[in-house]
């Protein structure tokens, strides 16, 4: 009798063990697939004028950064935003985006409303629409609509976009933090690969 309640208990303990662990990879699972970013695109400035920039803008899959002049003190992006529903993004699939256009941007209203302005379309290199690609999914769609984000221009800092699973947004660090990290990497590189045969960071 009591070994078979010990049999039990230890049957009860491991069940109980396994739901823990499954509860607890369910919700690591949920909150990095909610909170999953992915970058779209970097930026870099150069000062040319008084609130004129050369913004030089990075897309994935290109090495060299394409030029635009922008007016302004701050930078905005657009995208075209498929969002899909939360379980879809806990099923693997991710929110969809078209970047539309990039364009400076004055934070006091009586400068935009004067200032000189020049806006850019980013659409032309992708082809199609994200909403013609969600036609036969739309089971998954949540909310379709413009997704925008904008921030202060400072030459020192690398502004990288993110494609989170509700829109855009954006963040900085500052070029010397870039360029430590890949000191950093570049040493450690070449103190694992001494010589001139060491891969670079």
């Amino acid at each position: 009798m009591k070994i078979r309640v010990v049999r039990i208990s230890l049957f009860a303990i491991v069940l109980l063990s396994a739901a823990l662990a499954l509860s607890i990879f369910g919700i690591v699972l949920t909150y990095t697939r909610l909170t999953d970013e992915v970058p779209v695109a970097t930026v870099t400035f150069e000062q040319v004028g008084k609130e004129e920039f050369n913004a030089y803008l990075r897309l994935p899959g290109e090495d060299i950064p394409r030029k635009y002049v922008i007016y302004g003190d701050q930078f905005r992006m657009d995208a075209q935003f498929v969002k899909l529903k939360p379980w879809a993004n806990i099923l693997g699939m991710d929110a969809r985006y078209r970047l539309e256009r990039l364009e400076g941007r004055f934070s006091d209203i009586e400068a935009q409303n004067s200032g000189p302005h020049r806006a850019y379309n980013l659409a032309s290199k992708y082809s199609g629409s994200v909403s013609s690609w969600l036609v036969p999914w739309n089971f998954l769609v949540d909310a379709e609509y413009g997704s925008s984000t904008y921030t202060d221009i400072s030459t020192q800092d690398v502004y990288t976009v993110y494609r989170s699973q509700f829109g855009l947004l954006v963040r900085a660090v500052p070029v010397a933090d870039k360029a430590d990290k890949a000191g950093m990497i570049d040493g450690l590189l070449r103190w694992l690969w001494p010589g001139d045969d060491a891969p670079k960071g």
